[in-house]
């Protein structure tokens, strides 16, 4: 039995290492995908980097523009970064920069900027102005800080962090990729080719080939996973904590939440007679869950109605849970009505699809 279930297993992963399809899918474009998330939302409670070109003119004083002024108001912790350089007037502003022309004081200063340009660049212009302004107040003798004081008062709450939510969010969807979809789609193709009647006539036990199937599909999500987490630490900085004891807390949670989305795609495996068919039904768990999985884009704008409704999915069970064990520090125990929920459906898909699994198509 055990050998039957070690040959199907190697067959299986020996079919994930000659495709390259899979082999993109699984270890190529989960890192593409974080690198276009970062390149667009930047990362560490940060909007992104502005570049801010500062243009002086031949009778302009010193330190026109009151430039020490308004690179202070970029300063570290501020959600726009700004990249300064020194620029000459033309007629174009080039995407994701503002210009900053005349000397503060002189004449009206120009802040040149695309008015419908990323929100990054129009919150750079209207922090320039601000700087601008309270020097201006200073030229004059006026102390600005007596007028208008900015004081910082922390909620408690940790800064969000856009690194940390993408490659948590990115790594369930891997796991879901890898569980449900690549699971999927394998049973049915050899189900609509009637390779599954070579097994039943073997015979191999349902549950000897499921079990293969479950083997392989862990190793190829291991793997896949841990390409993206290597990547997002040492390739983009992002401080997930890999090497801490908060990794030994949260495996327990990757592992049943793997089991969880390999059982949801055996169940939809278990009865479809077509790769076609199987196809639609991922597509009505895959796409909801990517857009209402707290996966990629946060939720925690929307209406307390809706967050309510759609913690029960198992996905978002599966990302929150993970990520306040791995990110937050919480407990195993501080979790547990959460982590039973997980077992509770991983144990419901598992069952389904071995009590309606089928090999043949009809």
């Amino acid at each position: 039995m055990f050998s039957v279930l070690a040959l199907l297993t190697r067959n299986e992963l020996l079919g994930f290492v000659r495709s390259k399809s899979a082999l993109f899918w699984a270890l190529a474009f989960p890192v593409l995908l974080l690198t276009v998330m970062l390149m667009a939302f930047g990362q560490r409670a940060s909007l992104g980097v502005v570049n801010i070109e500062l243009v002086s003119g031949p009778s302009d004083p010193p330190e026109s523009h009151c430039q020490a002024a308004i690179k202070q108001a970029f300063a570290a912790g501020n959600p726009v970064q700004g990249r300064f350089t020194s620029a000459s007037v033309s007629t174009t502003v080039p995407i994701n920069t503002v210009r900053v022309v005349g000397a503060v004081g002189a004449a009206p200063l120009s802040i040149q900027f695309d008015f419908k340009g990323p929100l990054p660049v129009r919150a750079a212009a209207h922090m320039i102005e601000m700087a601008a302004l309270r020097c201006s107040a200073a030229r004059q003798g006026i102390v600005a800080a007596d007028l208008v004081r900015f004081e910082d008062m922390p909620s408690g709450a940790p800064a969000f962090d856009y690194g940390l939510f993408f490659t948590t969010g990115i790594l369930v969807i891997v796991l879901m990729s890898m569980g449900i979809m690549s699971t999927a789609l394998s049973i049915a193709s050899l189900r609509e080719h009637n390779a599954l009647k070579v097994y039943a006539c073997f015979p191999v036990p349902k549950l000897v080939f499921l079990a293969s199937i479950l083997l392989s599909r862990v190793v190829m999500m291991g793997l896949s996973a841990s390409t993206l987490l290597l990547v997002a630490r040492y390739g983009y900085g992002i401080q997930i904590p890999l090497w801490t004891i908060q990794t030994l807390h949260a495996l327990p949670v990757i592992l049943l939440g793997g089991a969880m989305l390999l059982g949801m795609g055996l169940l939809l495996a278990s009865r479809a007679s077509s790769v076609k068919e199987t196809e639609l039904l991922c597509h009505l768990v895959h796409y909801p869950a990517l857009f209402f999985g707290n996966l990629t884009i946060t939720l925690a704008e929307a209406p307390s109605w809706i967050r309510h409704l759609l913690s029960v999915m198992p996905i978002n069970q599966f990302v929150d849970v993970l990520r306040q064990v791995w990110l937050d520090g919480a407990s195993l125990p501080s979790v547990s009505l959460s982590l039973l929920s997980m077992v509770g459906w991983t144990t419901l898909f598992i069952t389904a699809a071995t009590l309606l699994f089928r090999w043949h198509k009809s």
